[in-house]
């Protein structure tokens, strides 16, 4: 619904050769691409609608988490609604996310540094701190990247990392 009506309000500024009546009919094409490049999710909105919900949720007014994470009000509003992307900085995505009540800790932090990373094209800070821990894990994710692993033991190191399989503890 929200589409339709969104359609009829832009059909004013369609140029004058897509419009209804102007003898040539809008091809279902250009209005689907038009309505998917307009309405998409993009990462950026995805990020920006996450936070809102979280300070929300947390009881914080924008203007709190704002000052919390030294962030002009303004740019924190563009952050919440997709028009400023999210600190590539990890202080700063850590210091966002403590702004708005996340606990670094939590499944609702990583689906933050997740959705960050979406937006940014990256890896998530708090997986480049796990890789960073150890000069073995950039090892093991080049090997299982090269494809030296075949699936059945990709598959079998995800099933001993979620814990789904104790008591395999090594890989064939």
């Amino acid at each position: 619904m929200f589409r339709l009506r969104f359609l009829r309000e832009r059909q004013s500024g369609l140029p004058s050769y897509l419009k209804p009546g102007s003898g040539k009919e809008i091809d279902n094409e250009v209005v689907s691409c038009y309505n998917f490049v307009v309405m998409s999710n993009n990462n950026c909105v995805l990020f920006g609608e996450l936070v809102r919900q979280t300070r929300i949720s947390k009881g914080l007014t924008a203007r709190d988490a704002a000052a919390a994470c030294d962030m002009l009000p303004s740019n924190f509003s563009k952050l919440e609604h997709g028009a400023l992307q999210p600190p590539r900085d990890a202080g700063r995505q850590r210091l966002l996310a403590s702004a708005i009540g996340l606990s670094l800790e939590s499944l609702e932090a990583q689906e933050f540094f997740d959705l960050a990373a979406k937006a940014l094209s990256a890896v998530p800070v708090d997986i480049v701190d796990i890789i960073s821990r150890d000069d073995a894990m950039p090892l093991l994710l080049r090997t299982i990247g090269n494809k030296r692993l075949t699936r059945a033991e990709i598959e079998k190191l995800i099933a001993i990392v979620r814990g789904e399989n104790a008591n395999s503890s090594n890989v064939q």
